[in-house]
């Protein structure tokens, strides 16, 4: 896919293309159609996450066009969209035309192999190298490789007019990218005002205002979009994601299986979202069974994060249903998790409480150092000392509690936190320090009562509940 925003005349005639073609296709009549019709109307599905669609059609354009370039081309593209970088090498490898689409897939092929030199002498070989459309063309290649300096450099070769639709649309494009929510949406108003029927730059904008956490606004431009195409999955996909963050998980399942239905996702997203949603609610037997049947279903998961995400919530709900026979499958799946994805927090953490609660505790503070490494964040070594703590590990707790300090001192209840995870540990001195750096301190005489009560009974109910204060940062993340 050449992730350019289409303009709205080849948009609409697009639209009759893929009704015409889905006509046949439902009634089981053979038809032929041109290559290059076939081509567009399968980037129209990749462009619209239809990606079995967008297959299926470049299978059947090949059967009638065997070996066509633009099948071949967007073949390639398609892979990559699945983050199938061999197999869209091997699409590209087949391709024996030399022109320019080609030429700048070849190029894009490179940057994904982190190639950039390389790439840009793939490009010198482009004819008229600096036209209007290959400038534009190139610019969206490096946009959805995400190198933003590439894409911005190309722009500069063409003296745009401000006003014309292809610079709106590439200029939305690369602020949207770029996370610029604001700016990216005073162009696509622009758009929507020369064409407020065209559905990509409803769901653009919706996307911005979902960037700047606009929830209602962003299921506002979804509902815009469904308008113009009320078979838009992917506007029930943002909606779905909207719904959650406001909390209407109800709305949100409704959406989602609206988004299966016209095939923008697969099932398993559908369960694995559910699951997510159970397991939020603490409810751990149905979120378990939410999440096997995703897991189940995991060839159909392309997104990394989705099935990293996937293997933590199994391994969560493994663990709280408190099956120590299943004690193992849930590290396994920890491990699995971090394999897909080496930044899912959850599942390092949950990782290091088993292994500290099995009485390896190196292996937990490996497993903890190492997220708290790639993800430096206080929020991150909040979790891990209150995690440490759920394990009893209290002076662990007290280590990470002042990491958070060295640099954010003004952490919600931080000195606390620090005092009461000195008591804990026994660490009289430092619980009295910290104690003097809270908003409210605690009297002398009523520390050492805890002290007591701590040393004297160590599983009493006071312990109880220190630990379940130190313990609420907790969460469980939304997958």
């Amino acid at each position: 896919m050449s992730n350019k925003n289409l303009l709205s005349g080849k948009d609409k005639a697009l639209a009759e293309l893929v009704e015409s073609y889905e006509t046949a296709r439902d009634q089981h009549i053979s038809i032929y159609m041109d290559a290059e019709d076939l081509a567009d109307i399968a980037e129209w599905y990749d462009r619209n996450s239809k990606f079995d669609d967008a297959a299926e059609v470049i299978a059947y354009g090949l059967k009638l066009h065997p070996g066509n370039t633009s099948l071949l081309v967007e073949r390639s593209y398609l892979h990559l969209d699945l983050y199938e970088l061999e197999d869209a090498k091997q699409a590209a490898a087949e391709i024996t035309e030399e022109r320019p689409d080609v030429t700048i897939l070849r190029a894009r092929l490179l940057v994904e192999e982190g190639r950039i030199e390389d790439a840009e002498l793939q490009l010198d070989m482009l004819e008229d190298k600096y036209s209007k459309e290959n400038i534009i063309d190139v610019a969206y290649m490096y946009l959805g490789a995400y190198q933003y300096d590439q894409a911005t450099e190309w722009l500069s070769h063409w003296r745009w007019d401000k006003e014309d639709t292809e610079y709106c649309c590439i200029m939305a494009d690369s602020l949207l990218d770029r996370k610029n929510y604001a700016e990216a949406l005073t162009y696509y108003n622009k758009l929507i005002d020369n064409d407020p029927y065209h559905p990509q730059y409803w769901m653009a904008a919706a996307r911005c205002y979902m960037g700047m956490q606009e929830f209602g606004k962003a299921i506002d431009a979804c509902d815009y979009a469904l308008l113009a195409d009320d078979e838009l999955g992917e506007a029930y996909v943002i909606k779905g994601y909207c719904f959650l963050e406001l909390g209407n998980d109800e709305e949100a399942v409704k959406c989602y299986e609206q988004a299966v239905k016209f095939h923008s996702i697969a099932p398993a997203y559908l369960n694995s979202m559910v699951g997510q949603i159970k397991l939020e609610k603490e409810e751990w037997e149905k979120a378990y069974n939410e999440l096997d049947l995703a897991l189940q279903q995991e060839e159909d998961l392309k997104d990394p994060i989705t099935r990293s995400s996937l293997y933590a919530g199994m391994a969560i709900c493994i663990y709280k249903l408190g099956n120590e026979k299943y004690e193992g499958q849930a590290l396994d799946y920890c491990h699995k998790a971090i394999d897909i994805d080496y930044l899912n927090v959850d599942a390092h953490l949950l990782g290091g409480l088993i292994y500290a609660q099995r009485g390896e505790r190196q292996k937990a503070v490996d497993m903890w150092e190492e997220i708290g490494s790639y993800d430096n964040t206080a929020d991150t070594w909040s979790e891990i000392a209150a995690y440490s703590t759920e394990a009893g590990m209290y002076r662990y707790s007290v280590s990470a509690l002042e990491h958070i300090e060295q640099w954010k001192p003004d952490y919600p209840n931080l000195y606390q936190r620090l005092t009461m995870s000195c008591i804990l540990s026994g660490e009289t001195e430092k619980a009295r320090h910290y104690n003097q750096q809270t908003e409210s301190p605690m009297n002398e005489k009523y520390m050492e009562n805890l002290q007591t009560q701590v040393e004297t009974m160590p599983d009493g109910e006071t312990m109880q509940v220190m630990k379940t204060y130190l313990t609420e940062p907790i969460r469980r993340r939304k997958g």
